[in-house]
């Protein structure tokens, strides 16, 4: 290992806090330990859509681990790979979860890419950022009409009700995090003006349940085309996308505040999960690792 690796990693602990850092080191690799209690249970029909790769893909195992510790349920998971997987995610996926899906990047290309020839816009993005695999590759993957899209930096801290209502009874609808802050990087305006659709505020793509019909290829293709969203910040343009199709479509919203996404050094009391986003990143480990090994490592 190089000096200035070894600088970086040196800086990396001091910034992101001790606990952080224990937890990191010594806690996060144990959830590979972790069995499904439900896995004899037939899964329900609604499935669980992970894009992880090489920097996430821990996060993911403590995430699904979570989800079905407070839900108390099995279900039907599928990984993608954003083309970064490393070869010992799979197995240890498989382990954890038995009847998994994982699908490979390469398996996922030759799918996705020939179903965007005529959409050279998505196409293009779909090349260029890990990211579009979320809007592009989940819904013509899935072998469900609805489904969800979880993140691999989320926690679940207690029975996700709304949720499963929405399982239950919510077809036709889409639902997601609600953001801190708008956050799209277009104006609602311009949307307006181009689309002619007035897009939900503060959509955060971290959690997402959604109709498939609801990711309409060509409007994608025409938000590409009209605004300049493909010229701002490149890791938002997945989240506009699922943002104006779900307005679009007009049926659903964001999910309670119990649902959280903030920059808050601690969690709400009443969530009941936590989108631990890249400015708290640390806050995953120092804080949610923390809380769950005493419900998932015993």
């Amino acid at each position: 290992m190089t000096p200035g690796r070894l600088l970086y990693l040196a800086r990396r602990e001091l910034d992101r806090g001790l606990s952080a850092s224990y937890h990191d080191r010594f806690v996060s690799r144990r959830i590979l330990d972790w069995r499904n209690p439900f896995a004899d249970q037939p899964p329900g029909d609604i499935p669980i859509h992970i894009l992880t790769g090489s920097d996430d893909w821990l996060l993911a195992c403590w995430m699904l681990a979570s989800w079905i510790h407070t839900t108390g349920r099995n279900w039907r998971i599928v990984i993608h790979d954003d083309g970064y997987l490393p070869a010992d995610a799979r197995p240890a996926f498989v382990k954890m979860f038995p009847n998994c899906r994982g699908i490979t990047a390469n398996e996922s290309d030759r799918v996705v890419l020939d179903s965007l020839a005529g959409h050279q816009l998505c196409r293009e993005y779909r090349l260029a950022h890990p990211l579009a695999r979320k809007i592009f590759d989940v819904p013509a993957l899935t072998r469900s009409d609805r489904f969800i899209i979880l993140d691999s930096d989320l926690l679940f801290f207690r029975k996700p009700d709304a949720i499963l209502r929405w399982c239950a009874e919510g077809q036709g609808q889409c639902w997601f995090n609600k953001d801190m802050r708008e956050a799209i990087p277009i104006s609602r305006s311009q949307i307006r003006e181009k689309l002619g659709i007035d897009v939900w505020h503060r959509v955060n793509s971290g959690l997402c349940l959604l109709e498939r019909s609801v990711i309409n290829l060509d409007l994608c293709e025409r938000i590409l085309r009209e605004t300049n969203l493909l010229e701002k910040h490149i890791w938002l343009v997945e989240q506009t996308l699922f943002a104006i199709c779900a307005s679009a479509h007009g049926r659903g919203g964001l999910l309670p505040d119990e649902y959280e996404v903030s920059k808050s050094p601690r969690a709400n009391p009443n969530a009941v999960a936590r989108h631990y986003v890249g400015a708290v990143r640390q806050l995953f480990y120092s804080e949610g690792i923390a809380r769950m090994k005493k419900e998932l490592l015993k």
